[in-house]
């Protein structure tokens, strides 16, 4: 685009356009990931770690599943994170608002998964935050069903 201003041109860069999900991916989750940052291998993790922590439903105050202390998709620990000065409750519980939030900050965009007990890369377990855990029940609550979700992963949504 170029415009004219007063004694010479000017070039100016076209508007950007939004980031979108590959066109054949049709799961809800891996489309609402998108637009917060997570695209390719990072979409597949982030899918993976939210339908671990919450099958992908909105856990939320009124949700029979909400426990009171983790919140939304993503189950944002309240008492490991409610004083950071990211913390907002209403955003959240919003999923998009909290797939920002969880790229941006908690996950330092899509390259550190160690509060969800992942290695970078996801491709392993960091129990740092879970060593309190006996290995039997780090296998279970953290690898198994995340092992299981990236299986389930619908492919047609990375790139």
């Amino acid at each position: 685009m170029i415009a004219e201003m007063g004694m010479g041109l000017v070039l100016a860069m076209p508007p950007k356009s939004k980031p979108t999900p590959p066109s054949a991916c049709r799961d809800k989750a891996a489309r609402m990931l998108w637009p917060a940052g997570f695209r390719g291998d990072k979409n597949a993790i982030a899918w993976a770690i939210t339908w671990r922590e919450s099958r992908h439903q909105n856990l939320v105050p009124g949700h029979p599943q909400y426990n009171g202390s983790d919140v939304g998709i993503w189950q944002t620990n309240r008492p490991a994170h409610g004083a950071a000065s990211w913390w907002d409750e209403s955003a959240l519980r919003n999923p998009q608002r909290q797939s920002r939030i969880v790229y941006r900050v908690v996950s330092k965009r899509g390259t550190y998964w160690r509060p969800w007990g992942l290695t970078s890369d996801g491709q392993g377990m960091d129990t740092t935050h879970y060593s309190m855990w006996s290995s039997a029940t780090q296998w279970a609550w953290i690898w198994q069903p995340y092992a299981y979700a990236r299986s389930i992963y619908p492919k047609e949504c990375a790139r």
